[in-house]
C-alpha cells in the first residue's frame, strides 16, 4: 500500500526544480536592475514612442526671430538716442557723423527723428533748401511733429519767407498750445511783420509758461518802448537782466527810457553799460553823445560824438553835432577847420555856411576881447 507522503525520492526532484526556479528568478530580477528604474516600472506592455507636435520647430524660429527684431530696435533707440545727445550738447558735427552711420543700418524712409536732425544739420552747414527739404519730410512722416514744424518755421524766418513761417508756428501751437518757445516764436514772428497786438499776446503767453523766460521779457520791453511806455519797458528790461539775458540793447532800452523819464544820470549809466557790451554800438554812443549835450555837459558830448562818427562817418548830422561842441567850448579853430573840410565835399550847403560864418565871428569877437576890459565900481 502506497503511503500520501513524498517519498525520498521524490523529495529530492522537488528540491532540484525549486533551486532551477529560484536561479532563474534571481537572473531575471539582474536583468530588470541593470535596464534601470524607469524600465522596472514600465508596465509590461511595450512603451508608446512620443512624437513633437506639428510646427514646434516653426514656433521656436518664430521665437527667435523675434529676438532679433527686439534687440534690432533696441539698438535702434541707442543709436537714435546718441543723436539726441549731440544735438542737446550742440555737437554738429557729432551729430552729422551719427546721422550717417544711423542711415547706413536702419531704414530712414519713414524716420521722423532722423530727417528731423538730418534737417538741422544741413540749416547750421547753410544748405537751407535741403534743410526745408528734411523738415518737411518729417512733417510728411508725421503731421502732428510740432518739433519739426517749429524748426522749419525758425528756418523760414531766417530766410524771411514769414508767410511760410506763420503757418507751420501756427499748426505748431494748436498741436502744443503751452509750450512757452512756441509762444514766443509766433509772438517774434507777429512784432517782425509789425502786429504789436498779436505779439503782445504770446509774448505774455510765453512769460506765463515759463516764469523765467528773459528773451520773452526782453521782447515785450520792445514793445512797450515802441509804444512810449517807459516805465514798463523798465520793468521788462530788469526781469531780462535778472535772468541772465541781456544784452547791449536791454541796457539801451533802459537807457533811452530812462532820459524820456528825465532821469539823466540812470540813462547815461545804461548807454554806458550798452557800449560797454559792444564797443562798436553807434546808437549807443550816439544817444550817449546827445545825452551829455542836453545837459551842457559838451566835453563829455564830444567825446562820444567823435566815437560815433568813427563808427559811422557817412551820418552828417554827427559832424554838425561836433562843431556845436567845439563852439560851446570855444575851440574855434577846430570847428572852422571841420566846416571847411565838410564845405569842399559840399561847397552848395547853406548851412555849412551859417556855421563858417557864425565860427569865424565867434572867433573874431574872442580875439577882440581883452581880459581886463571891464567896468569897475
Amino acid at each position: 500500500m502506497t503511503s500520501g507522503f513524498p517519498t525520498y525520492r521524490n523529495v529530492s526532484s522537488m528540491r532540484r526544480a525549486i533551486s532551477a526556479g529560484l536561479v532563474l528568478f534571481a537572473a531575471y530580477g539582474t536583468a530588470v536592475a541593470q535596464k534601470g528604474p524607469a524600465l522596472r516600472d514600465a508596465p509590461p506592455s511595450t512603451v508608446e514612442r512620443r512624437e513633437p507636435p506639428a510646427g514646434a520647430g516653426k514656433d521656436a524660429s518664430t521665437g527667435e526671430q523675434f529676438d532679433r527684431k527686439l534687440m534690432l530696435e533696441y539698438q535702434r533707440d541707442v543709436d537714435m538716442a546718441r543723436i539726441r545727445r549731440a544735438h542737446l550738447l550742440d555737437r554738429t558735427a557729432e551729430m552729422e557723423r551719427l546721422l550717417r552711420d544711423f542711415s547706413g543700418k536702419y531704414p530712414t524712409d519713414k524716420d521722423r527723428e532722423y530727417h528731423y536732425y538730418t534737417g538741422l544739420v544741413l540749416s547750421a552747414a547753410g544748405e537751407y533748401r535741403r534743410a526745408v527739404e528734411s523738415f518737411l519730410k518729417a512733417i510728411e512722416i508725421a503731421p502732428d511733429y510740432a518739433r519739426a514744424r517749429n524748426s522749419l518755421g525758425a528756418l523760414y524766418c531766417r530766410l524771411n519767407k514769414y508767410h511760410f513761417a506763420l503757418v507751420h508756428f501756427r499748426k505748431a501751437l494748436e498741436i502744443n498750445p503751452y509750450n512757452p518757445f512756441l509762444q514766443y516764436n509766433l509772438g517774434s514772428l507777429y512784432f517782425e511783420i509789425g502786429d504789436p497786438a498779436n505779439a503782445r499776446v504770446h509774448l505774455e503767453n510765453a512769460v506765463k509758461y515759463k516764469a523765467n523766460f528773459g528773451n520773452a521779457y526782453h521782447r515785450l520791453g520792445v514793445l512797450a518802448f515802441q509804444t512810449q511806455q517807459y516805465e514798463r519797458t523798465i520793468e521788462y528790461m530788469a526781469k531780462a537782466i535778472e535772468f541772465r539775458t541781456e544784452s547791449h540793447t536791454t541796457h539801451y532800452y533802459t537807457g533811452m527810457s530812462y532820459f524820456s523819464l528825465e532821469k539823466g544820470s540812470m540813462a547815461l549809466a545804461s548807454l554806458r553799460k550798452a557800449l560797454q557790451i559792444k564797443p562798436d554800438f553807434f546808437e549807443a554812443a550816439f544817444d550817449l553823445a546827445r545825452v551829455h549835450h542836453s545837459y551842457g555837459e559838451f566835453a563829455n558830448a564830444l567825446e562820444f560824438y567823435r566815437k560815433a562818427d568813427a563808427l559811422n562817418p557817412d551820418y552828417p548830422e554827427i559832424k554838425l553835432a561836433i562843431v556845436e561842441c567845439l563852439r560851446e567850448l570855444k575851440r574855434y579853430r577846430e570847428g572852422v577847420a571841420l566846416v571847411r573840410q565838410l564845405l569842399e565835399r559840399d561847397p552848395q550847403n547853406e548851412r555849412l555856411r551859417r556855421y563858417l560864418k557864425n565860427l569865424q565871428d565867434q572867433r573874431l569877437i574872442e580875439n577882440l576881447a581883452e581880459p581886463y576890459d571891464y567896468f569897475t565900481y
